[in-house]
């Protein structure tokens, strides 16, 4: 049976009836091993929190088929940050003061860095998914990342559009965010660096529908490559609406644009579009296996960020399994991890608490995304 997420009342009464903090540190035999997972699962960005948590949720009931970890089940629990810094915020606090969870995953930009004081104050393990910005690298001891970050994965984008397509100017668009701002900001840097000449930069704002002005000063200026820095339902309708002012560019952009709703919202003119980002390998068996299983649990495709987030669990799963199950084993037990097999490859942590992964290049195409050749 497929589980559903408890409204928020429902999981603040079931707070009250755990045992205390201290007492779940020391968990009897059997007793669930709790970890806290803040998605954004209401707003404007619910259908990322679907796929998320759906790969989580697949990693929760495959460790505990096999046993749990050291006899324990592993127990999601949940909070929804609505893509809001705010409520990203009071659900940290709340999973880690109310529920007195020893290890939180968290994701989106604009949530995850007004979440690390709490982090570091608090010496609570946060392994951020999916967020690129670089200022997880600032975030303190307890931070990590299992998801490499924007100054690499901009860096072989801007190197992509020289060196594989062959142009060395551009126009870009992106979202006026800590997440567009970041991103935007580090691809222009980097693609200056390598003789790139910026032709045009438009900003739009986040959950707009109307970006046809933004559009036409773009076309004015005849790119032919317009990078995007925006989410799915965004980059959908700027990608249909420039085919409907009939502005031909080739749209790139990072793997924010891989979500089955892109395509829905952008309709045929999502064909062509390219997206770079630390995609896992289709061909390798753990992939395969994923991707068979998310489609008979879920009737679907997974998207691409899913795997990341199973594999945030798993990653914690193995943590315990080394340190133990508090704050400071589970920190320890991360440290310890040089070379996890994850669905996406396998991982281990640089100083920085985030791992290295190779980018790959895919491009819509016939429905589905597809790898582009090296």
């Amino acid at each position: 049976m497929r589980r559903t997420i408890a409204p928020l009342a429902v999981l603040a009464v079931a707070a009250a009836l755990q045992l205390s903090g201290q007492a779940r540190a020391q968990s009897a035999p059997g007793e669930p091993y709790r970890i806290g997972i803040i998605l954004p699962m209401t707003g404007s960005t619910a259908d990322y929190g679907t796929d998320f948590n759906r790969g989580a949720l697949l990693a929760e009931e495959e460790i505990n088929a096999a046993g749990g970890v050291n006899g324990h089940p592993i127990r999601l629990v949940h909070g929804d940050s609505k893509n809001s810094a705010k409520d990203g915020v009071a659900e940290f606090k709340r999973l880690v003061e109310v529920e007195k969870l020893p290890a939180i995953i968290s994701t989106m930009t604009g949530v995850i860095v007004p979440q690390f004081p709490v982090a570091r104050e608090s010496g609570t393990p946060m392994m951020c998914v999916g967020a690129i910005t670089p200022e997880i690298r600032k975030g303190g001891p307890t931070v990590f990342s299992n998801y490499p970050l924007a100054d690499d994965e901009e860096k072989e984008i801007a190197e992509y559009i020289i060196n594989k397509l062959g142009q060395n100017s551009a126009a870009i668009i992106y979202e006026n965010s800590a997440y567009g701002k970041t991103l935007s900001a580090i691809f222009i840097e980097e693609f200056k660096k390598l003789g790139g000449a910026m032709l045009a930069e438009e900003v739009i704002e986040k959950g707009g529908r109307d970006f046809r002005s933004q559009i036409t000063r773009i076309g004015a200026t005849h790119p032919a490559v317009t990078v995007v820095y925006a989410y799915y339902a965004e980059g959908g309708l700027i990608v249909r609406q420039a085919a409907e002012l009939g502005v031909k560019t080739q749209f790139i952009s990072h793997g924010s644009i891989q979500n089955n709703s892109f395509a829905e919202i952008a309709g045929p003119a999502a064909d062509g579009f390219i997206s770079g980002s630390p995609s896992w390998d289709p061909d390798a068996p753990q992939v395969k296996a994923y991707l068979e299983t998310y489609r008979k649990k879920y009737g679907k495709e997974s998207d691409l960020y899913g795997p990341y987030f199973y594999d945030a669990v798993k990653l914690y799963a193995e943590a315990i399994r080394r340190g133990g199950y508090s704050k400071e084993g589970i920190e320890k037990g991360l440290r310890q991890i040089t070379d996890f097999q994850g669905v996406v490859g396998k991982m281990g942590f640089d100083k920085g608490n985030v791992v290295l992964l190779p980018l790959r290049f895919v491009q819509f195409g016939n429905g589905k995304w597809n790898p582009i050749p090296k």
